[in-house]
């Protein structure tokens, strides 16, 4: 059964059309919507498991903020969460171009800030702060893949680390980001 909710992700993505064409759609009055998460086959807890989805508006040319939602857990715990985000993107200096893809982003910077239930021993609900540095790739003009690391902080200890509950949580995402 897990195998088919995989399955069904994947299927998804493979059936998300890019609506523009263009160069790299950062500025003001575009949209964006990104999907990533990870998965972890090895953890203490079975299959561990982190998805989140956002929609994203440019108010001004290179920043955006919006809205975003997420879903995870494992054998032992899960949890759901929504909040809002903005994001920065650094652009490459005049006169560089990519090696390869349409367009780079060297590095961007995002905050959030979500309400999150999670169910670990017993139901906790907290609001958490997160920060986010990475790298968008534009695959096509309008499609870009999103490697990142995202730092988050709860105000109850709703994160496992080593088998002892947490308040700070340091996570490895990859993701998509389709902009129109």
């Amino acid at each position: 059964m897990k195998y088919m909710k995989w399955m069904m992700v994947a299927v998804a993505f493979c059936m998300v059309v890019p609506a523009a064409p263009g160069a790299a759609l950062l500025t003001q009055g575009s949209n964006e919507i990104g999907i990533q998460g990870n998965v972890d086959t090895a953890s203490v807890g079975g299959t561990e498991y982190d998805l989140s989805g956002k929609y994203a508006y440019f108010f001004w040319d290179r920043l955006s903020m919006g809205a975003r939602a997420s879903v995870g857990g494992n054998d032992w715990w899960s949890y759901f969460g929504f909040g809002v985000t903005s994001e920065y993107n650094f652009g490459l200096p005049e006169g560089y171009r990519p090696l390869f893809g349409t367009d780079l982003v060297p590095i961007f910077l995002g905050l959030a800030m979500d309400f999150r239930s999670t169910n670990l021993d017993d139901r906790e609900n907290a609001l958490v702060f997160g920060a986010e540095i990475g790298s968008k790739f534009f695959l096509t003009d309008s499609t870009a893949l999103v490697v990142s690391m995202i730092g988050e902080m709860g105000t109850e200890d709703i994160y496992y680390d080593e088998d002892e509950p947490t308040d700070t949580n340091l996570k490895f995402q990859l993701g998509l980001r389709f902009y129109f």
